[in-house]
């Protein structure tokens, strides 16, 4: 069976190989590696195939011949295996279509000669709502106490039975009596007519004695048709730089070699500034070897429309994302420590990336303290696309909030903009009402579309990416005050490090909504939806600012009385 199958094969479909064939010789591969880094079999252009990682991924066989897996790397955009994204390792069958990134370049797994089967049935993704807690419901028995005989027992609950039944239906036939009068006394009053529903909404009149009152019910669908074109789609990358001189910084990396193979390798240097911790070594471009920059791209979130002049509220994290926690590439994931020993660095051994370095807070440059302004974070590119549109508007920053993850950034066009409505009667959320997210999740399956283009001296077609957003509706679940005076004359209160948020159980959302509108029922936006977190076991919840702390960046707010 070895014998039969003599080549496997990559079909690219799109990206910087779109339309080229690679193949590869069964026998001698018993694994293809993929990702932009050199060394891989299947490499991708460094420039053109953005959205790939340096070490992306890897397909190997499987222990039957003919089987295959792949695996993704901890990718910075993920891998794709017909249109589900996958983790750890994931069966690959000839015939199946795989994405480096969900708008990355695409390829079609195939082998020569093909076996019987083909590929599996392709799923469109679409995200479910995470498992609710199951409460298990014991029911406790008490046994019956002794000294009664079975056939006694018996007889004493079949008459009681029989009792309790006559006095139950004669109380139900006084009730029925009672509510069929009163029911035509006041039949005008208890049952809405055509005319208490109001045509055209998601209202009904109640009423109550002799006062009409209008209420309006909960309607997502309402909510998303007047907002798509008000909730933004912003693309955007950073990266880390030399605040004297403006030149990019790197992640510094030494050259090693393997003592069984003799093959040379990379691997990233990291420095110790105290007991337990760590940074990545840093240096100027021009003065590192080998190394990597400090860069994040292809990262992307969700905005809304303020302002008639095009301001937009979004997150921290998307305007200044050097500000927040980095990524590390999987070739950083791990490297050499430089420890200080007996007054001289040394490397000690390797050690993990650390999952919570900020680049913007390096405490370190090189070998040296950082001293004063050093290292600084400059925006890539930060565009903005508006709904079932394809056109990408630069935006530029504005401002950011010193108290929250909230910012505002700008669009200059000549198109008249529609703001959201903001809820800013000062009136506070409450705990189990209904909202709905409104966003861009990265999970959500990509709209695309090909045209033809006019334009001299380019392709006769292209293919494009149209942002269509996302509804999700839910409750609050629970308000977290950044902190609360007590009742208790004894305790001064509490204060949440976490900061004040709304936890909501809108649970379908995630990466790539952050920075979208939560509404209220009426259609107002109460909050800016801002981070997720998942349990080992699976369980997901989501956090929103309240929106005060957008309305703090559109107004000049005194801070001292």
């Amino acid at each position: 069976m070895n014998k039969e199958i003599k080549q496997i094969i990559i079909r690219h479909l799109s990206g910087s190989k779109a339309n080229q064939v690679e193949e590869f010789d069964y026998q001698d591969n018993d694994s293809i590696s993929f990702g932009r880094a050199a060394h891989n079999q299947l490499q991708f252009d460094v420039e053109q195939d953005s959205a790939v990682s340096r070490e992306h991924g890897m397909i190997e066989k499987g222990e039957t011949v003919g089987s295959f897996t792949i695996t993704d790397h901890n990718s910075l955009n993920g891998t794709y295996v017909n249109g589900q994204k996958i983790t750890g390792n994931h069966n690959l069958r000839p015939g199946d279509e795989v994405s480096l990134g969900a708008k990355g370049p695409r390829f079609q797994f195939d082998i020569n000669p093909s076996l019987a089967g083909g590929a599996a049935t392709q799923l469109i993704h679409i995200p479910a709502a995470d498992p609710t807690m199951v409460h298990s419901i014991v029911e406790e028995t008490t046994p019956a106490k002794a000294g009664i005989g079975k056939e006694t027992f018996e007889r004493a609950i079949f008459s009681e039975r029989k009792r309790s039944q006559k006095t139950l239906i004669s109380v139900i036939g006084a009730i029925l009596l009672v509510t069929t009068a009163l029911g035509y006394t006041f039949k005008d009053q208890l049952i809405p007519s055509k005319d208490d529903f109001v045509a055209g909404t998601d209202t009904v009149k109640v009423i109550t004695n002799t006062t009409t009152v209008v209420e309006e019910a909960f309607s997502p669908a309402r909510i998303a048709k007047e907002n798509t074109d008000k909730v933004v789609f912003i693309e955007f990358g950073f990266k880390l730089i030399h605040a004297p001189t403006g030149d990019d910084i790197y992640h510094q990396y030494t050259r090693q070699k393997d003592e069984k193979t003799g093959k040379e390798y990379v691997m990233p240097l990291f420095i110790e500034m105290e007991p337990g911790v760590i940074e990545p070594l840093l240096g100027l471009k021009k003065d590192v070897v080998e190394g990597a920059p400090i860069a994040m791209s292809s990262l992307s979130g969700t905005g809304f429309i303020v302002d008639e002049d095009g301001y937009i509220l979004t997150n921290k994290h998307i305007a200044e994302p050097w500000k927040y926690p980095y990524t590390f590439p999987r070739e950083a994931s791990q490297g050499l420590l430089y420890q200080m020993v007996e007054g001289k660095w040394k490397i000690t051994g390797r050690v993990k990336a650390p999952a919570r370095w900020i680049p913007s807070e390096s405490k370190f440059f090189g070998r040296e303290p950082v001293s004063g302004k050093i290292l600084a974070g400059e925006s890539t590119y930060m565009n903005v696309t508006f709904a079932k549109t394809d056109s990408r508007i630069n935006a530029r920053m504005v401002q950011s909030s010193s108290n929250h993850d909230v910012a505002m950034i700008k669009v200059d066009h000549m198109a008249e903009f529609t703001p959201v409505e903001l809820k800013e009667d000062g009136a506070e959320a409450e705990q189990g009402q209904k909202i709905a997210v409104m966003g861009y999740p990265g999970i959500s399956p990509t709209v695309i579309y090909g045209r033809a283009t006019q334009e001299f001296g380019r392709a006769s077609g292209e293919v494009k990416v149209v942002p269509d957003p996302t509804i999700t509706d839910g409750t609050i679940g629970k308000i977290i005050r950044g902190s609360n005076l007590s009742n208790n004359a004894e305790l001064s209160g509490y204060y949440s490090p976490m900061g004040e948020y709304y936890q909501l159980t809108a649970s379908e959302t995630g990466a790539g909504n952050s920075g979208g509108p939560v509404f209220d029922k009426d259609g107002k936006v109460i909050a800016i939806f801002a981070a997720s977190t998942t349990s080992a076991e699976g369980a997901r919840i989501t956090f929103a600012i309240p929106i005060k702390y957008g309305l703090d960046l559109m107004h000049l707010t005194p801070v001292i009385q």
